[in-house]
């Protein structure tokens, strides 16, 4: 089938100004260095990977695919099992998937559709979250209202049967809202949040479920600035208390920042929003993608343009979601990090955590965390003239990191991106990605796009 060109969300939208940001907290111990990234100690190995599969089910290169990064996660994990979320065109139109792997990642079942709408509309770009019974929940971009909503299902048998689909934004009128991210705790508060502009301008509104999914909250707006200004791109994450934090790409300064804003409350009121990005610079910061640690550590990833001279036009929101991918190879994009160990009132100096000296490309990071502590990021990377995955671990919550390690093996000129990422309890990682490697254009080097790319996972050894 003829694949249209492939487009993802790397969006910036919205133009406003605003307050400053956060003082920065060296005495966490947390430094960029010269060279970026902190040494690692020695008695860390270098990290390794198993052979690559390709886990989506169709005939190979013959659909155009998409996976998620930053703000909603692709994967998910419950004991051995692993669950791994995209959408697809396999049925004319673009659907949401899963597949999921009983035994570790070593081998996957038969994908299954997630969305009940018989029509042609699409979905688009789902998240996923599992909680401590096992809980599966969903949420994507859906139109098949006419116009984009946020639309949601769950499932309590590993994925066999989904529930009926549900909407989750409450406005009535044609408002756009995209770019959803979920996230569940392990008791099964669930959050979902999004892009929304239902007040003539791009905000960041959330739901939230306290009874597993079976009812959602009044949506409520997250960003505090009266500005006619921009928000985007949020990543959510919960803790075991039931504290939800949310990150976001924001304009209120003329430019894209990331901002955070913390709940105690299960999403009713949040905290006065706090600027995350330590540089005084105008440079886009985009892209984030948010964890939180075993004791309420907050964790966040980002693609920083500040050591580019690139700068973003801010597209409206719809326009956003089509963007094209090459927008992420323009100047010199790296991956930043930074810690709170505040709640947010205070984060770290941010890090820079791809090593690579040249002036290539890093974007759509996905950041997460273990119970014990070991952090994981993964990305697209251009240092070798393609995208490839590259990921770094952290085994003491962000205060060192190792070397970057490329985890996609094939040899050729294909491009991989949009990873997702996942750690279990012993540190071990799992991603997923879209993958080109079998499309004959997209691995020869070709501009062409004929054919299709597929979903490609990988574990560390």
């Amino acid at each position: 089938m003829k694949l249209k060109t492939i487009i993802l969300g790397l969006v910036v939208i919205g133009m406003a100004s605003g307050p400053t940001g956060l003082p920065a907290a060296p005495a966490d111990g947390v430094s960029a260095g010269p060279a970026g990234v902190e040494s690692v100690p020695v008695s860390v190995p270098p990290l390794t990977f198993e052979q690559n599969r390709r886990i989506s089910d169709y005939e190979a290169a013959h659909y155009w695919t998409h996976t998620f990064s930053s703000g909603g996660h692709s994967m998910a994990m419950f004991g051995d099992s692993l669950y791994a979320v995209w959408y697809d065109v396999r049925s004319g139109n673009a659907d949401v998937y899963l597949a999921k792997s009983m035994d570790g990642g070593r081998t996957f079942g038969p994908n299954k559709r997630v969305n009940d709408d018989a029509t042609t509309a699409v979905q688009y770009k789902p998240s996923i979250g599992v909680d401590g019974q096992g809980a599966i929940y969903i949420a994507w971009r859906d139109g098949r209202k006419g116009n984009a909503d946020i639309f949601f299902a769950k499932s309590i048998d590993g994925g066999k049967t989904f529930s009926r689909n549900i909407q989750l934004n409450d406005d009535r009128g044609v408002a756009y809202q995209g770019n959803p991210t979920l996230a569940v705790n392990s008791k099964g508060l669930v959050a979902v949040a999004w892009s929304d502009a239902r007040n003539g301008k791009d905000d960041i509104y959330i739901t939230v479920s306290k009874d597993q999914g079976r009812t959602f909250s009044t949506n409520r707006r997250v960003n505090d600035d009266p500005e006619t200004t921009a928000h985007s791109h949020p990543s959510l994450a919960v803790d075991e208390t039931g504290a939800v934090y949310a990150a976001w790409e924001d304009f209120r300064k003329d430019h894209s920042d990331i901002y955070l804003a913390r709940s105690l409350d299960g999403g009713a009121t949040f905290s006065p929003n706090r600027r995350v990005n330590d540089d005084t610079g105008s440079a886009p910061q985009i892209s984030p993608s948010l964890a939180i640690g075993p004791s309420g550590q907050i964790l966040l990833a980002w693609a920083d343009f500040r050591n580019s001279a690139v700068t973003l036009p801010p597209p409206h929101s719809a326009a956003g979601e089509e963007q094209r991918w090459e927008v992420s190879r323009l100047g010199n994009a790296d991956i930043y990090f930074a810690r709170s160990l505040d709640g947010g009132t205070t984060f770290s100096s941010n890090l820079r955590l791809n090593d690579d000296p040249a002036d290539a490309a890093q974007a759509f990071p996905s950041l997460t965390v273990n119970p014990q502590g070991v952090v994981a990021a993964a990305w697209e990377d251009f240092r070798n003239g393609d995208g490839d995955i590259y990921m770094v671990k952290s085994l003491d919550l962000g205060r060192t990191f190792d070397s970057n390690r490329r985890v996609n093996d094939d040899s050729g000129k294909a491009d991989q991106s949009h990873p997702s990422v996942a750690l279990g309890a012993g540190g071990k990682a799992y991603l997923i990605w879209t993958d080109t490697r079998n499309n004959r254009f997209s691995s020869r080097g070709s501009a062409e796009d004929d054919e299709g790319d597929d979903v490609y996972f990988a574990r560390s050894n």
